[in-house]
């Protein structure tokens, strides 16, 4: 079946006259007019029937043109849904780790794009190994994720096993956030020993980048049991911060709005010598929309601002 011809008889049955529909087709009406009788041949019902006044539907046809107009809606869907973008539309989905830096270069981009005339866009906060398989999935259109550089070989293995392909976009040495208030807040350079007994919030759903012994200068140790907070939303974790006294996290780099607004700081830990690697993961070969593919060029700028 022709679906031109459908949208024919719709048009027929709007305007209830085969002469006013043709115009409206910008065509002739003898070639209308046998559209609709080949349609009504090929189907076996009449559609229309004529009077003075014009055409109206027979009680087949009404049900006919019911079913025609549902038909053609569902392709008008498939075709806005699927029909090439052009320059000024962003349609991405994109997995990105609990990073308040992360959402602000985002939110910057789409400031910077008043031209942008669709907007669809699905940014979902979310760990490196669940970010893999949502963008191997095809659930996402590209992730970034963050892991230690010690942990490369087998992220590697498992971005390749995954079909994807992947970007350093930064690296950086994780530091310590805490309120402004807290009694180590003050010191410049924070060793490790100096942790003990102090409460550490960490994320529940993946392993953020830690410190482990073998890792630290020989001598340091803690000397007191440790004190843990799971999180499983990075909106509280700031919340925590300012709220339980000696509460602390190790975060990556966070822009000075976010600690300025919420009363924290940053300070380094002088015995860690973990580097930690910011990564851009998606589908190998697969090619992104130019206004996509822009806001990865803003995404590489802003990670060059990590510590090298």
């Amino acid at each position: 079946m022709n679906t031109s011809y459908l949208k024919y008889v719709v048009e027929v049955g709007r305007v209830q006259s085969i002469t006013k529909a043709a115009q409206n087709l910008y065509m002739g009406q003898p070639n209308l007019s046998k559209a609709i009788k080949e349609l009504e041949k090929e189907i076996g019902i009449t559609i229309f029937r004529r009077t003075a006044k014009g055409v109206v539907p027979t009680a087949k046809g009404k049900e006919f043109l019911g079913y025609a107009q549902g038909i053609l809606s569902q392709i008008n869907e498939l075709e806005s849904l699927y029909k090439p973008r052009n320059e000024n539309a962003l349609e991405l989905s994109i997995a990105m780790p609990r990073s308040a830096r992360s959402s602000m270069v985002f939110a910057a981009y789409l400031n910077s794009r008043p031209d942008l005339e669709h907007i669809d866009i699905h940014f979902k906060e979310t760990g490196a190994i669940n970010a893999v398989h949502l963008v191997s999935g095809g659930e996402m259109d590209l992730g970034v994720i963050r892991y230690q550089a010690s942990q490369q070989g087998y992220f590697q293995k498992l971005l390749e096993q995954s079909g994807l392909e992947s970007e350093v976009l930064g690296r950086f040495r994780m530091q310590l956030m805490m309120s402004e208030d807290h009694p180590l807040a003050q010191l410049p350079e924070i060793s490790y020993p100096m942790l003990a007994g102090y409460t550490e919030i960490v994320h529940g759903d993946y392993p953020a980048p830690s410190l482990s012994f073998s890792q630290i200068r020989r001598g340091a140790g803690l000397e007191a049991h440790l004190k843990r907070i799971t999180v499983y939303d990075r909106g509280s974790q700031y919340d925590l911060l300012r709220h339980i006294p000696g509460s602390f996290l190790w975060a990556a780099p966070v822009p000075e709005e976010i600690l300025s607004r919420n009363r924290l700081v940053l300070r380094p830990c002088g015995l860690s010598d973990v580097v930690n690697l910011e990564v851009l993961i998606r589908p190998a070969g697969a090619e992104l929309p130019k206004a996509a593919a822009d806001f990865l060029k803003v995404l590489r700028e802003s990670a060059q601002n990590f510590e090298e």
